[in-house]
């Protein structure tokens, strides 16, 4: 079959030459004949008769408007910097987005876009995903648009629902610059003694006043004001984490016609003001310590309390280790050299001073990145308290048991079948202090109402479920055979794990002997929390990871310790510090293992060569691991086992 030439350009073409001519003809003559002036001498309209005067020829027609550049450029920020990307949609339902720099600055240029514009800042803060939003109308083209928590509820507010719903709807008819008006200034004047005492200047505009994070006067509110929004009642909550002090706010009311509302007390928050930038410059000075070297214990036990109440009448204790156990340990650390404490967030700040709390008190969490920024741990509920000098020290989370949660998607290496699951990692490191607990039941989201109870281990070590004499893995969902799971597993369905929150947190609760009694240290129960930066994985979602891959020299099955044995790993997250794991069993008091946590090279590669000492009698289970993290300090595994 013949395909048809190419068509003749214009120029080569008399046709269209001839009817483009045609056509322009008679525009001017119709145009004419519209009232284009007449003209004498009996010529066509609006044309002149050869020699005459005539009517002068048309004018050409004007240039089009020049487009005028339009952008908007701010700071997205909740206490510390965002870090991810800006995403703004118009109107007409068009986007744009562009990342965020590392202090939570963005520019995003609109020209050509329609307004109202509604924000998206979406990443995280802290280690902990977070989406926010803010909105702006026409009037604030080529301005500032801050992105908070507070501007979030401004837009939440004018929408009558959650921000993110209102920003996927694309329907922004109630974004008008009044709208944007009134509850801006609705919501500050709730917050405004909060903001004064802290510094705040009193014109200050939530949404286009520019600051700068972990500096500005602004920001230092951001630290001790939080925002939750129950999506089931559409009610918001703003929380003072310093004086506990909360105000609620319906969104389904606008400002306008508001109740009269008591303001947020700015009583004692100057203080809080002062505080925060050494409440953070505790952890730089820990850090600053290894800044060239391993520390010594000489230069850290200053930075910690004890029980002289100059210090701040405290003991120190962080995960079972007493203050010497703990200098030891982090001496020995060479991922601390010319590391950093990243990621400051401060959950809680307390001052009163009573039975349960001696001296001021802030509790923080912040993330460990070794000298090339690459994050080794996530760490809560760290203490840190004032003295009678007035000097801010470290004291540890304060538990007597050590806990170290995880959310896991795992990959069997020999099969390639995944599972989601939990693991709650509990030891007790000193049973001086804690002997008197018999177990630990662990409730949260996803769980059993009963909670999982995990038994103190006669020998030592991990503490298992109860029931097994080894296993802490809690399954949600599998699609491996029953030789990879425990018994009587029942799989939770993906819409089930999909309905746990976001950041789900979890209990910790000791008991004594006759699993009733909660246990107690010094008149307190003991009693911990945790929280996850991200829910457990659907099974569809764990099919759906890229898992690590490894090889090992030589194979797991010939290795029965005595030489090395090297593990090589690719497809790491280059961000987060990887985990390496080796187990030889040969009998329960014959059995060796070693773990490390390296950081790997940029392009996701790392490798470790164990060397366990060789099992006494014939080796029967052989168990290993290499595991990642994701955004949300997940853990991505991949495991061995014969």
């Amino acid at each position: 079959m013949k395909t048809n030439p190419a068509t003749p350009s214009a120029a080569f073409n008399p046709f269209i030459k001839m009817t483009r001519s045609a056509c322009a003809v008679a525009l001017l003559v119709s145009l004419g004949a519209c009232g284009g002036g007449g003209g004498g001498g009996g010529g066509f309209a609006g044309f002149p008769v050869a020699g005459g005067v005539g009517n002068p020829p048309p004018a050409s027609d004007p240039s089009p408007p020049a487009v005028v550049p339009q952008a908007f450029s701010g700071t997205a920020a909740a206490g510390l910097p965002l870090s991810g990307s800006v995403t703004v949609k118009d109107a007409k339902g068009a986007t744009k987005t562009v990342p965020l720099s590392t202090d939570g600055s963005y520019k995003v240029d609109v020209t050509g876009m329609t307004a109202p514009f509604v924000f998206r800042a979406e990443g995280t803060v802290g280690g902990q995903r977070t989406v926010i939003h803010s909105a702006a109308t026409a009037a604030d083209a080529n301005g500032t648009i801050n992105i908070t928590p507070l501007t979030d509820l401004v837009v939440a507010n004018i929408a009558g629902r959650l921000a993110d719903k209102y920003f996927d709807s694309g329907d922004f008819g109630s974004l008008t610059a009044d709208a944007l008006k009134a509850e801006s200034e609705g919501l500050k004047a709730k917050l405004l003694p909060v903001l004064l005492a802290m510094g705040v200047d009193a014109s200050v505009d939530l949404l286009r006043t520019a600051f700068t994070p972990l500096s500005s006067a602004l920001d230092k509110a951001l630290d001790v004001l939080r925002v939750s929004v129950d999506p089931a009642t559409n009610v918001a909550t703003i929380t003072n984490i310093v004086t506990q002090q909360q105000l609620v706010d319906d969104l389904a009311v606008k400002a306008a016609a508001e109740s009269a509302t008591v303001p947020l007390s700015g009583d004692g928050m100057a203080t809080t003001a002062d505080d925060i930038p050494k409440i953070r410059k505790v952890l730089s000075d820990f850090a600053g310590k290894f800044a060239n070297g391993l520390a010594s214990p000489g230069d850290l036990t200053p930075l910690l309390t004890s029980s002289d109440p100059v210090t701040g009448a405290y003991d120190f204790r962080s995960s079972d280790m007493s203050a010497a156990d703990f200098v030891n340990e982090s001496v020995a650390d060479v991922n601390l050299v010319g590391a950093s404490f990243t990621d400051v967030v401060i959950q809680k700040i307390n001052y009163t001073i009573d039975a349960n709390n001696q001296s001021p008190r802030a509790f923080v969490e912040f993330t460990h990145k070794d000298k090339n920024g690459v994050a080794f741990s996530n760490n809560q509920g760290m203490q840190i308290v004032k003295g009678t000098d007035g000097n801010w020290r470290l004291r540890g989370d304060g538990r007597v048991l050590d806990l170290n949660p995880h959310v896991q998607v795992i990959k069997d290496n020999a099969t390639g079948c995944v599972s989601s699951a939990l693991q709650f990692l509990i030891e007790d490191l000193n049973t001086n202090n804690s002997s008197n607990v018999a177990s630990v039941v662990v409730t949260g989201p996803g769980l059993p109402s009963a909670g999982l109870r995990h038994m103190r281990p006669s020998g030592g070590g991990y503490w298992p479920l109860q029931g097994s004499s080894t296993n802490n893995f809690f399954y949600l969902t599998s699609n491996c055979n029953s030789n990879n799971l425990p018994p009587g597993f029942v799989a939770m369905s993906d819409s089930d794990i999909a309905a746990i929150p976001a950041t789900p947190e979890y209990t910790f609760t000791a008991y004594m002997s006759d699993g009733t009694t909660v246990a107690q240290r010094g008149g307190f129960d003991i009693i911990y929390k945790y929280r996850f930066h991200g829910r457990p994985l659907t099974l569809a979602e764990t099919s759906a990871v890229t898992f690590p891959a490894f090889t090992t020299a030589p194979a797991l099955s010939s290795y029965n310790g005595g030489s090395d044995f090297t593990v090589s790993a690719t497809g790491l997250n280059p961000g987060f510090a990887a985990e390496f794991f080796l187990n030889l069993f040969a009998s329960p008091t014959d059995s060796s293992l070693d773990r490390t946590d390296l950081a790997p090279s940029t392009t996701g590669t790392a490798s470790k060569t164990f060397n366990l000492p060789a099992t006494s009698g014939p080796v029967v289970y052989r168990n290993m691991f290499v595991s990642t993290y994701d955004a949300n300090w997940r853990d991505i595994v991949v495991r061995a086992q014969n």
